[in-house]
């Protein structure tokens, strides 16, 4: 009896954490400036359109809603980030793309969200970032 309550107890916990897909639009960035990779690290991260920030699993945001990827170097590759180079401070693309996790992040202080990019459904061609 112990034995199929803890499973019952595990299986509730999984099926909380399961996310179903989210598909959104917005503009991904990756900034190689001093600050940017000071504060977020060397990351990818999305800004999904204000329009659909209410399909992000968070509370209503106050401030605008953007996440980095979990699986930094597969989004890269699946979004087609170009190589770092000298004469600009990164790489910005309007895409639409679908995450199948989210976590936000609810702590004080410096953090932020973060999701896992499943796929892409069609990204643009990057533009450079200048830089200040």
């Amino acid at each position: 009896m112990k034995l199929a309550a803890a499973l019952l107890l595990a299986t509730a916990c999984l099926s909380a954490r399961a996310q179903p897909p989210i598909v959104l639009d917005g503009q991904y960035s990756l900034r190689t400036d001093e600050m940017s990779l000071e504060i977020i690290g060397n990351r990818v991260c999305f800004a999904p359109d204000k329009a659909q920030w209410g399909r992000l699993p968070r509370p209503a945001a106050t401030h605008d809603a953007w996440f980095c990827f979990s699986n930094d170097s597969q989004a890269r590759r699946l979004l087609r980030v170009p190589a770092r180079q000298a004469d600009n401070c990164g790489w910005q693309a309007r895409a639409r793309i679908v995450i199948d996790t989210y976590q936000a992040y609810m702590e004080q202080g410096d953090g932020n969200d973060m999701a896992r990019l499943a796929s892409v459904v069609k990204v643009a061609q990057p533009n450079a970032i200048a830089c200040e």
